[in-house]
């Protein structure tokens, strides 16, 4: 009973440190439209780039690895905004 405990437990840990984003969060980061996100869905992996949000219902909204994504589109992205993007991602962000 305690392994299935701990095993949960780390299962959960691990899916919190994934840095998944919203649809629009994607969009506004890569600064491209949803129709040009639709044209290049074949080259994404469910699981990989993406996931649902609650896998178990059909109208969920979907989330998505920045990191990955950017990476394998390789969008000229303005260095301060990935700068900054990483920095969220990371939490490293301070407010003075």
């Amino acid at each position: 009973m305690q392994v299935k405990r701990q095993l949960r437990k780390k299962s959960s840990i691990a899916s919190r440190q994934a840095p998944w984003f919203s649809t629009n969060e994607l969009l506004e980061y890569l600064g491209i439209s949803e129709s040009e996100l639709e044209k290049s869905s074949k080259l994404f992996s469910e699981g990989v780039h993406y996931r649902k949000e609650k896998p178990s219902q059909a109208d969920s909204q979907t989330l998505w690895r920045i990191d990955l994504i950017d990476e394998l589109l390789c969008l000229p992205v303005p260095p301060l905004e990935k700068e900054a993007m990483l920095k969220a991602m990371n939490n490293d962000i301070t407010c003075n």
